[in-house]
C-alpha cells in the first residue's frame, strides 16, 4: 500500500495513519529506507505492507474519518493556522559589544618635494 506525505507530516504522523500506532515508523522507515527522524518532502511516497500495522482500529478510525495528523509544521505555519501574529524578535543592538576602535591618522601626506627628472 501507498501513502503521500503532506505538508507538516513527518513519518511519524504517517505511521500513525497507516499502522495505528506510532511504533510502526520503524516499520516504514526501514521499508522505505529513510531516517526515523528525517524530513519529509511534500509529495513523498511512502509504502507499508499489511504486516506492518500494529493496530488496525486506530489505523481504521483515521482512515474512516479523514484523519491526517501533521506535527512536523514550522512556527510560521502554525502561527497561520492559529490566526497569531508572527513575532520577529530584532536584536537590540545595545547589548552587542562593539570591537575597539585604534585610533587612526586621518591627515593626508602630501608630496612637497621637488621633482629631479625632466618629463619628456
Amino acid at each position: 500500500m501507498k501513502t503521500t506525505a503532506r505538508e507538516g507530516q513527518c513519518l511519524v504522523d504517517i505511521a500513525l495513519a497507516a499502522t495505528g500506532s506510532v511504533e510502526g515508523v520503524w516499520a516504514l522507515a526501514l521499508r522505505n529506507g529513510m531516517s526515523v527522524t528525517g524530513e519529509l518532502g511534500h509529495g513523498t511516497e511512502i509504502t507499508w505492507e499489511a504486516g506492518d500495522v500494529a493496530d488496525a482500529r486506530v489505523a481504521e478510525k483515521y482512515a474512516a474519518e479523514g484523519i491526517c495528523p501533521a506535527t512536523a509544521v514550522n512556527e510560521k505555519t502554525l502561527a497561520g493556522l492559529l490566526n497569531r501574529p508572527v513575532i520577529i524578535q530584532v536584536p537590540d543592538y545595545m547589548t552587542i559589544k562593539a570591537d575597539p576602535v585604534k585610533k587612526q591618522q586621518t591627515r593626508a601626506a602630501v608630496f612637497t618635494g621637488a621633482f629631479t627628472a625632466a618629463f619628456s
